[in-house]
């Protein structure tokens, strides 16, 4: 008998299967699986009111587990270059505390600040860095940085290691997991501001 949770990962799955017939920027036919969101999740302070912004939610998988454990004077904005899946998010999520944007992740630091925040304690980046060219990836890594706070993380997920020599030339620790309960496996940097 399928369980709910079961229910609405088919569900995310068949919105990103439709999304990647239509749009050539999704790097994945599925969302990320629950052991990913996890292993994220658990690198994630959430015993204090947090500002965390994340970059390409897609349908949300993330935004919503995320969601669950914030507290209640915490601030969730999400960035999705995707109109359907921006347009989704919209409709699907209902909480003070999110703020959706139909928007690129190198203007992260403009709408951070449009929202009326300073800066962000953590900024989760899901976007596939292996479509944009070289100069656009390290400018969005210098504006994740630049919106983070000191001593705020960047959590970056991708299919493929290649983003780690950007992530060098901004920060100085970049610590690297493998969560391989992921079609394709995840490969997973933490880097401290």
């Amino acid at each position: 008998m399928l369980n709910y949770p079961m229910i609405r990962h088919m569900e995310h799955t068949i919105q990103y299967m439709k999304a990647f017939c239509k749009d050539k920027g999704i790097a994945s036919i599925t969302p990320s699986s629950t052991f990913a969101v996890k292993r994220i999740c658990n690198k994630i302070d959430f015993t204090k009111d947090r500002v965390i912004v994340e970059c390409g939610p897609g349908n949300g998988v993330f935004s919503f587990a995320l969601l669950r454990r914030l507290n209640s004077g915490s601030k969730l904005i999400l960035i999705e270059a995707n109109r359907d899946f921006a347009g989704y998010l919209n409709r699907r999520i209902r909480d003070r505390r999110v703020a959706v944007f139909h928007d690129n992740a190198i203007n992260i630091h403009s709408i951070v600040n449009q929202c009326e925040i300073k800066t962000a304690d953590y900024v989760i980046l899901g976007i596939p860095f292996s479509f944009s060219d070289h100069g656009q990836n390290h400018s969005i890594i210098a504006h994740c940085k630049q919106a983070l706070k000191k001593g705020g993380k960047l959590l970056v997920y991708q299919y493929s290691p290649r983003i780690k020599k950007y992530l060098r030339k901004h920060f100085d620790h970049i610590h690297l997991e493998m969560e391989v309960f992921n079609i394709p496996p995840l490969f997973i940097f933490e880097t401290t501001h």
